[in-house]
């Protein structure tokens, strides 16, 4: 299992703003997600394990057996299909069309960066070293949420640890520059310092506030870098933070100042974000621990019935009489409900017995209508 450090890059522009956040976080076990739900997560990784490849052997620094053997074996994750296969394809054309003659490109680098950051460590994606220049690329494969490379911290402390570890053997280094590609976005952002500059923040802005992050000192701000804290929804900081917009978002928009208007609008959905995530915990905390809210009970979601198997399902149906038209739409067998409406009630339910099933429902708290159910 790999290695995470307390004040990592990725974390970077949380445990800079709100410098308590790291120690805090590290009390809080991650929280489990129950069921077959998709994790992001692991798609996100398998699609930087397919890009790594590529680039290897585009670079020549993987033979082309080992390249075969290992790509094949990313096509068994359940994560992949071809759709992913383009996209990342579409970042590693990026990644070739950066790399000049004489650059040494570098792929899954890690990096220290622990004289500015205790134990500061990360992995970059891409590291290009030419003579006068580091280059960071870093993929982000979400499609839910844009990032900007601009003032980045985290592709600053990437570029900063390579910088501590090649500058004596590229002693002309002058410049670094970052970028992030998220290609389901259609996104390439890049940035650009001078390695004064960036020794500067590291020096002045940087050391300082990490000190405090690693002593668990500082104080704590709430803020869009809260999105992936763990703590996010016990968070007494940020409680106070939303609950200050509450007081406003619940007054009648006439009785509400033009500036007063413009705050609900710009963080409002740092709000329903907020309580997005303490619905979360509440329902994580529920279901492990059953700690069921006051005047809510334990149910589950309802689900609709499907076929389990359609290739046996259209056999079964077709040696009944019916035709490939009338059960297809257009290429996808129909729905349980759709198939139904062909024949007389109960009818094609008996012909396909077992193949119809109907999946579990995720837990969900439920509010109970009648008091007596709880008291």
């Amino acid at each position: 299992m790999a290695a995470h450090a307390l004040l990592s890059a990725s974390s970077s522009k949380r445990w800079l703003t709100c410098n308590p956040s790291a120690r805090l976080e590290s009390s809080i076990p991650e929280q489990r997600r129950s069921g077959d739900g998709f994790d992001f997560s692991a798609e996100g990784t398998l699609a930087h394990e397919i890009g790594e490849l590529k680039l290897r052997m585009a670079c020549g620094q993987i033979s082309e057996a080992d390249f075969s053997e290992q790509y094949e074996a990313t096509k068994e994750s359940k994560y992949y299909n071809a759709e992913l296969d383009d996209y990342v394809d579409t970042y590693v054309n990026y990644v070739r069309s950066q790399i000049g003659d004489g650059d040494r490109p570098l792929f899954e680098q890690r990096v220290d960066f622990s004289d500015w950051v205790n134990d500061g460590f990360g992995t970059a994606d891409v590291i290009i070293l030419s003579q006068h220049k580091i280059r960071v690329i870093d993929l982000k494969f979400g499609k839910g949420i844009a990032v900007d490379a601009t003032d980045n911290p985290q592709l600053r402390l990437y570029a900063l640890g390579a910088y501590s570890k090649f500058h004596e053997e590229f002693p002309n280094l002058r410049e670094v520059e970052y970028t992030i590609h998220q290609p389901r976005l259609d996104s390439i952002t890049t940035d650009s310092t001078t390695i004064d500059k960036l020794l500067d923040w590291a020096n002045y802005y940087v050391k300082p506030k990490a000190k405090k992050a690693w002593s668990g000192t500082g104080d704590f701000v709430a803020g869009d870098h809260c999105q992936f804290c763990r703590a996010k929804s016990q968070c007494r900081a940020r409680s106070d933070f939303v609950n200050d917009l509450a007081k406003l978002e619940f007054r009648e928009p006439p009785l509400l100042a033009d500036q007063e208007i413009d705050t609900v609008l710009s963080k409002a959905k740092q709000l329903n974000s907020w309580v997005n995530d303490v619905e979360d915990y509440v329902l994580t905390r529920a279901v492990e621990k059953n700690i069921v809210p006051a005047g809510y009970k334990l149910g589950t979601t309802v689900t609709h019935r499907k076929i389990k198997d359609e290739e046996m399902a259209s056999l079964v149906l077709r040696e009944r009489g019916f035709k490939p038209e009338e059960i297809y739409s257009p290429v996808s067998l129909k729905s349980v409900p759709q198939l139904e409406k062909l024949r007389p009630k109960g009818q094609v339910a008996a012909m396909l017995g077992g193949l119809i099933v109907r999946p579990q429902g995720s837990p969900k708290l439920v509010k109970q209508d009648k008091p007596e159910e709880f008291e």
